[in-house]
C-alpha cells in the first residue's frame, strides 16, 4: 500500500522541524542534562581531591618518613629507586590535582571568575607557547555562580579547541561589564572551527541562552576566530 500524501501544512511543519511544544520540554532536558553533569563533576572533583588526594599525601609522608630513617644508607641502586618513587607520586599528585581543577574550577568557587579565567589561560597559554592577551575586571560580584561557571565553561572549551587546532600563535580574552551585563570576548588568529568545536556550539549556546544571554562565534578571513557571549547582571532566564 502507499504512503498517503501529506497535506502542504504538515510538509511544511516537517520542514520547519519539531514544533514549539515538542521544543520547551527538549530544551528543559538539555539544561536538565547539562546541570546534572555540572553536578556530577562537582561530585567527582570532590572525591578525587579528598580521597585520592589524601592517598597520594599520605604516600608522600610515609616515603619522607622512611627517607629520615633511612637516608644515606641505600646503595646507589636502590636510592635512584627511593627518588623514583618520590617523583612519581609528586607527578600523580600534579595530575589529580590538574583533573579536579578541569572538573570543578576551585579558584572560581573561592575567589571569583576573573582570577579563574586568569590562571587558566597563564597555565594552559605558558605550556603551549601560545601568546594571551587577558583584559578582565577584578571581580565580578554581580553575576550568580551559575552564570560565572557557565561563562567559565565557555572560555574553557573554546580554548581547548583553539590548542587542539595547534596554528593559532595568539589569543585574546576580554571581558567587560556593562550596565545590562557582562559581555566577553575570545579570540584567536588560527584556522576556522572543526566539526567537533560546531557541535561543542550548540551546547555551549543553549547553556547561555538558558541564563537569557546570547552567543555568537564567527571565522573571520584574515582576522581568525572570535566567540562573543553576553550575560545580563540579573539571574533572569529566557523564555
Amino acid at each position: 500500500m502507499s504512503n498517503p500524501v501529506k497535506s502542504g501544512a504538515s510538509q511544511a511543519s516537517d520542514a520547519r522541524g519539531p514544533g514549539s511544544g515538542e521544543v520547551e520540554p527538549l530544551s528543559r532536558l538539555v539544561t536538565h542534562l547539562q546541570n546534572t553533569a555540572e553536578a556530577e563533576k562537582s561530585a567527582l572533583a570532590k572525591e578525587l581531591h579528598d580521597e585520592l588526594g589524601g592517598l597520594i599525601t599520605a604516600a608522600k609522608m610515609d616515603m619522607q618518613w622512611l627517607s629520615g630513617r633511612i637516608g644515606g644508607s641505600l646503595d646507589a641502586a636502590s636510592d635512584e629507586k627511593f627518588k623514583s618513587v618520590m617523583q612519581i607520586l609528586n607527578q600523580a599528585m600534579t595530575m589529580n590535582r590538574r583533573v579536579v581543577e578541569n572538573l570543578r574550577p576551585s579558584l572560581l568557587d573561592h575567589f571569583g571568575l576573573p582570577v579563574a579565567l586568569r590562571s587558566h589561560f597563564d597555565e594552559h597559554c605558558r605550556g603551549s607557547g601560545l601568546e594571551c592577551m587577558a583584559s578582565l575586571p577584578d571581580e565580578t560580584p554581580d553575576l550568580p555562580p551559575e552564570t560565572q561557571l557557565a561563562l567559565f565553561r565557555v572560555a574553557q572549551e573554546v580554548l581547548t579547541a583553539v590548542l587542539a587546532r595547534g596554528n593559532a600563535k595568539h589569543v585574546e580574552l576580554v571581558l567587560d561589564p556593562g550596565e545590562a551585563g557582562y559581555s566577553m570576548l575570545i579570540g584567536d588568529d588560527g584556522a576556522g572551527f572543526d566539526e567537533a568545536f560546531d557541535r561543542t556550539l550548540v551546547g555551549l549556546r543553549h547553556r547561555i541562552k538558558s541564563l537569557g544571554g546570547t552567543l555568537d562565534a564567527r571565522h573571520e578571513p584574515g582576522q581568525g576566530n572570535r566567540i562573543r557571549t553576553f550575560v545580563p547582571r540579573s539571574p533572569a532566564k529566557s523564555e
